[in-house]
């Protein structure tokens, strides 16, 4: 049977009786101060895992940041002439070529 602190304190008192003797004080004392600690670090183990959490999600968020950067700088190295021509291109160029691809109307008939 699990008992609180407190109905544990007053087992050991109804123990010692009206005299408790220096075990049953010693036992008061020990019993007040580790129930007391429990409460205290599972305070802490909460405030823990929380910060675990956090920390674990910032480093997925930082590793998935990491991942895109390194493939971003491996296809610099492994992209084709045309496809470093489009990446660099302004949309000034590109609209400027796609006008200039535009078939004229003698061109359709020849």
């Amino acid at each position: 049977m699990k008992r609180t602190k407190e109905e544990l304190l007053q087992a050991v008192r109804e123990h010692g009786g009206d005299t408790p003797d220096d075990f049953t004080i010693s036992l008061l004392e020990d019993i007040a101060d580790s129930v007391s600690d429990v409460v205290d670090r599972t305070d802490e183990v909460e405030a823990l895992t929380a910060a675990n959490a956090e920390l674990t999600t910032a480093k997925d968020t930082l590793q998935a940041a990491y991942d895109t950067l390194k493939k971003s700088y491996a296809d610099r190295f492994t992209l084709t002439d045309e496809e470093v021509k489009d990446e660099t291109q302004t949309e000034e160029e590109k609209a400027e070529e796609e006008a200039a691809e535009v078939d004229s109307y003698d061109s359709i008939f020849e």
